[in-house]
């Protein structure tokens, strides 16, 4: 996936490390999904004229402490923002884009922006 020709985009960062990918994954305890991976492996973290901010991997694991997402929305993954207060999730073990306030995080209150982080990404990150 070639994050750089995303319509909006503002900036990219390089491409995860290995170390990097092994630490983020180690500090998560957990696998991530394999369409995710895609996306680090293109960029790690980016953001859009619109403000919608994919988080780096140094990012998404201070952001998902801070807003508990592991205790609050068990098996998903906070992995940007939209600027303006609202989390951008996903589920690790199936398909799907989801916004959330950050005061909530609570799967019923999640709000489906996409079947798929792929399409999502592709369509360029319309919330």
């Amino acid at each position: 996936m070639n994050i750089s020709t995303v319509k909006g985009i503002a900036t990219v960062n390089g491409a995860i490390s290995n170390i990097q990918l092994a630490e983020l994954q180690g500090k998560l305890h957990t696998q991530l999904p394999d369409v995710y991976l895609q996306i680090l492996n293109s960029a790690n973290g980016f953001s859009l004229q619109s403000g919608v901010t994919i988080y780096s991997s140094d990012e998404l694991i201070e952001r998902n402490e801070t807003f508990e997402v592991e205790k609050y929305a068990l098996g998903y993954l906070a992995i940007g923002d939209d600027s303006g207060g609202r989390s951008i999730m996903i589920p690790l073990t199936s398909n799907g884009v989801f916004l959330v306030d950050q005061g909530s995080m609570d799967p019923e209150d999640f709000e489906r922006v996409s079947i798929s982080l792929t399409d999502w990404i592709s369509g360029g990150c319309v919330l």
